[in-house]
């Protein structure tokens, strides 16, 4: 891969890439090595000094604030930034020119991959990834050397060569350290941590995107201004080339959010140390699996960075303590706080301090006296932090938060002895994800019980009406997990199948952090009765929901309208509200479309009655699915997306469910026949999921099969195996082998191995679901109809009609009697008709199924499925009329 690619999802018009030969200034296009969303990378040749180089030639689009002149800007300062600097490990810029009406630099080709691509590729030791860091370091000193500032550091902007060479690059928002930004008036920080702007939504995303093709997470440049109708001009004057000329913005902020530090959220100014602050974010991720800072919306990560809220080490990493804390140095939310340089950070990681300690041990015995008398001092002045230590012990028999060395706790154990005792071969597997997942949502509740408690009584920046605001959150998200952990407790072969995706369903911490969302909403009545029925509504709901969650589905739906009418009985609207969308989003996952609209669309506009955004949003997006997929009423889907977008926006983003509003059009879209935009939609629902959740959450898995399944349409069968191969392997780790999850995607496997002609391949993936499903289901379940379909149909294809006449008339069977699917029902009438005909067994029968096959496939939009059926009814036709002839003769 050559310098600059960046792989990041493609935008709304993408032009095509230039051949071979062409040319860009004096330099010939060779291939196209990369693609993002600011332009592509190609390698090329320079003919003048006989050698290959990388040129990344800039595309840009007016709009999102980024004008056509200021991206020329941009990028020439960047060509100018890199020409500056002379360091092995910075990468080298050659020329800069324009191109029609883009700008391009010429830079030096590095035959490797980024970062980013390095660490996914195989597993590295803790010492390794220290060592390829220590090198970027080395890259970005030299800049600051020179008075230059990244402000986008990131594992995507460093490369490393194939000789292991680390070279930093991308210097396209780098800036004079030594000028000064203009003043601009900071955000003012909540105690939630959410920018406020004059009355808007808290720090508008305008442009968010990942980098799905590297496996990035979140990992995209953007630039969000807090005010979107605001003009956005470009500052200062140029006194030494376009260099100069500010890209420091009134109100704006430049960077990757995920990788950001805290003065690039606030815009006010930066330095070095801000990009100390983002290596030692990229740097903690690469050796622990995940970021520093936990954040599925834009409010929560701003808080948790501003706050410097940062994660718990995850169990059993092997990154020794004293590099943690060298990390944590450089992750401080104040830069005075952080090394004062590059070259002290690094000089930091490289002493390790076990081999210092042995000595200071052999003769540091005094100091232990004093030591010890100092803390006997402090340990009789109270710990204010213990007013606040509360969080922890209401998980107590929920779910503990254990420390490393602690014996398991009793709750855990429990959960664990149920799942086991059910007898499924997956169930440690789960346990292991779903334990996870618990432990995480259960540490964040706690840290913010423990930031909501500080904020008021120990710091004095929020008042103790939002405390309350927030504590009822936090109580209503911790019955939630109560609720949850009650189901496991008692889990049934059914629970255990559903046990990831419930933990995956419960409530969003982020809403308890919004305090202007939490104001919106219509406060229960101070009457205490009300307020205790209320709370105890809320309670049933989240019991209900746990269990409908866990795979409890047909009790469950039967008990949501008893809900809804208490509800209405209490006459609190919010409440209303909230066990609408609970009833409706059950009646929809339950195919009862009708049922499910009437409900979520009364939730909708109760939610508007009530400034319930965060449902308002929620049945909206899952309004999306049920119109326009379960009742193909494609306009109106589009009209829910759109009202969806437009809450999403006022509450200041929430990733998760646009990734799944995302997911939900994708489908919709792709059932109207418009392919290539449900790719896209894909592309972007699997980025965000990988921003939020990490590229091994089993979520994650289902969004690559989407991907897989989206690339199938297209005909694109190698691009769609891969990442079937992917959902494999994710969901694998995440759900264990024997999941029936995994007997799904072996099943679409075995489809996309039969396109490709790989007959014997995809019979053999396919039986690995058919035994899986009938392990679990029995021999009649409707989904076996898959891979029986598929077997005969690749036993057809390779010239064995014979071996395919079993397989496909059990999956008739099964058709005829559980599945109304006119698609599927066609299928596979065509594939036993052709088996019957080619074996020449029942050709009366062989066109009796070709015809009812027409007859479904006339009910669908596939035109290619019915002119394939009509051709070989008239193939048949002349065969028929051929042999009658003969027969005269």
């Amino acid at each position: 891969m050559g310098s600059g690619s960046s792989g990041q999802p493609l935008p709304d018009s993408v032009p095509a890439a230039l051949a071979r030969g062409s040319s860009i200034g004096r330099y010939i296009v060779l291939a196209m090595v990369g693609r993002g969303g600011m332009g592509e990378v190609y390698a090329a040749y320079d003919p003048e000094l006989d050698r290959k180089v990388a040129v990344k030639l800039l595309r840009v689009k007016p709009g999102n604030g980024v004008s056509l002149a200021e991206g020329r800007t941009r990028t020439l300062r960047e060509a100018q930034a890199i020409a500056r600097l002379s360091h092995p490990n910075v990468v080298v810029a050659y020329d800069v020119g324009t191109f029609e009406d883009k700008v391009f630099i010429a830079m030096e080709y590095v035959e490797g991959n980024t970062v980013t691509y390095w660490l996914k590729v195989q597993e590295r030791s803790w010492r390794e990834i220290l060592s390829v860091f220590k090198d970027a370091a080395r890259g970005l000193g030299a800049a600051h050397e020179k008075g230059l500032v990244h402000r986008d550091f990131k594992t995507d902007n460093v490369m490393v060569s194939r000789d292991r060479h680390v070279r930093v690059m991308d210097f396209g928002l780098a800036r004079q350290v030594q000028e000064k930004a203009a003043p601009a008036p900071a955000p003012a920080i909540e105690a939630s941590g959410a920018a406020r702007t004059s009355g808007a939504a808290a720090i508008p995303i305008r442009i968010l995107t990942g980098n799905a093709a590297s496996g990035g997470e979140g990992s995209s440049t953007v630039v969000i201004p807090t005010d979107p109708a605001a003009p956005i001009p470009i500052e200062g004057r140029s006194s030494s080339g376009t260099f100069d000329a500010r890209l420091t913005r009134t109100g704006a902020m430049m960077g990757t959010p995920a990788y950001m530090a805290p003065e690039q959220f606030l815009g006010t100014p930066t330095d070095a140390r801000s990009d100390q602050f983002s290596f030692c974010i990229s740097l903690y991720e690469a050796l622990y699996g995940e970021r520093p800072f936990e954040g599925s919306s834009m409010s929560t990560l701003t808080a948790n960075v501003v706050h410097g809220n940062v994660r718990e080490a995850p169990a059993g990493s092997k990154v020794p303590l004293w590099v943690r804390k060298v990390l944590l140095r450089g992750l401080k939310p104040r830069a005075k706080d952080r090394w004062p340089s590059m070259e002290a950070l690094i000089e930091a990681l490289e002493k390790d301090p076990n081999i210092k300690r042995k000595k200071w041990l052999a003769g540091g015995g005094g100091v232990f006296l004093v030591l010890g008398a100092v803390l006997g001092v402090k340990a009789l002045v109270p710990d204010q932090n213990q007013i606040c230590s509360g969080g922890p012990p209401k998980l107590a028999g929920i779910w503990d938060l254990a420390k490393p060395g602690e014996p398991e706790p009793a709750r855990h154990a429990q959960i664990r002895k149920a799942f086991i005792a059910t007898g499924k071969n997956y169930a440690p597997d789960v346990f292991a994800t779903v334990s996870r997942a618990l432990t995480i949502y259960a540490q964040n509740w706690a840290n913010m019980y423990k930031e909501t408690c500080e904020a008021t009584d120990l710091r004095h920046e929020q008042s103790a009406d939002v405390m309350d605001l927030r504590m009822e959150c936090l109580q209503e998200r911790l019955g939630g997990i109560r609720a949850l952990t009650d189901v496991f407790a008692g889990a049934s072969g059914e629970v255990v199948e559903n046990a990831v995706s419930a933990a995956n369903t419960l409530e969003t911490l982020d809403r308890c952090s919004n305090v202007p969302l939490l104001r919106a909403v219509v406060r229960p009545p101070e009457d205490p009765t009300t307020k205790a029925n209320v709370a105890a509504l809320r309670e049933r709901m989240a019991e209900v929901k746990a269990q409908f969650d866990a795979g409890r589905w047909v009790e469950m739906v039967k008990k949501g309208p008893a809900l809804v009418e208490d509800a209405r009985k209490l006459a609190y609207q919010p409440l209303t509200t909230e066990s609408l969308a609970l009833l409706g989003t059950m009646l929809a996952k339950t195919n009862d479309a009708s049922a499910a609209e009437k409900a979520l669309t009364e939730s909708f506009w109760a939610a508007d009655a009530s400034r319930h955004d965060e449902v308002r949003a929620e049945v909206a997006a899952n309004l999306v699915f049920v119109v326009g997929y379960l009742q193909a009423r494609f306009t109106d889907a589009k009209r829910w997306a759109t009202a969806t977008e437009a809450v999403l926006e006022r509450m200041g983003g929430h990733d998760l469910l646009r990734a799944w509003l995302l997911n939900d059009l994708a489908a919709v879209i792709q059932l109207q026949g418009d392919k290539e935009a449900a790719l896209k939609l894909n592309l972007q629902a699997l980025t965000l999921k990988e921003m939020v959740l990490g590229s091994r959450h089993p979520d994650v898995g289902l969004s690559e099969t989407n991907l897989a399944i989206a690339l199938t349409e297209l005909k694109r069968y190698d691009e769609a195996l891969r990442h079937i191969d992917k959902s494999i392997a994710i969901l694998r780790q995440g759900l264990g082998a024997d999941h029936p999850e995994l007997a799904n995607q072996r099943s679409n496997k075995g489809e996309i191995l039969r396109l490709l002609g790989r007959h014997r391949e995809a019979r053999a993936s396919f039986e690995e679901a058919r035994i899986a499903w009938e392990r679990d289901l029995g021999l009649d379940n409707a989904l076996l109809a898959y891979p029986l379909t598929g077997i005969g149909m690749s036993y057809v294809e390779e010239g064995d009609p014979n071996s395919a006449l079993v397989p496909l008339a059990r999956a008739f069977r099964i058709r005829q009697t559980q599945d109304s699917d006119a698609s599927r029902r066609g299928e596979t009438d065509f594939a036993y008709a052709r088996a019957l005909w080619d074996s020449n067994r029942d050709r009366g029968k062989a066109r009796d199924l070709a015809e009812q096959a027409r007859t479904e496939y006339a009910k669908t939009p596939a035109k290619e499925k019915l002119e394939e059926v009509e051709a070989w009814l008239k193939k048949t036709d002349a065969s028929i009329t051929q042999r009658r002839v003969m027969a005269r003769r």
